[in-house]
């Protein structure tokens, strides 16, 4: 049987948690922008979140034993 270790586990909450930080900054900068804010601040956002999911899915890939995306 695989245990997962504590700071594996660990890890990878981290990793979500970071979904909910760039959450919050693509809404303000959709805020922004819709109060005639400038466009980089949704653009901003939509970068962090997409870092963000990448992150996710890169441990993801690690926690199954896989390379992360090394070819």
């Amino acid at each position: 049987m695989n245990r997962v270790s504590t700071s594996a586990r660990l890890s990878r909450a981290l990793d979500w948690a970071g979904l909910v930080p760039s959450g919050l900054l693509l809404t303000a900068g959709i805020g922004e922008y819709q109060e005639n804010g400038s466009v980089l601040w949704p653009a901003g956002g939509v970068l962090l979140v997409l870092v963000s999911v990448w992150v996710v899915w890169r441990g993801r890939a690690r926690g199954k034993g896989g390379t992360a995306g090394v070819p």
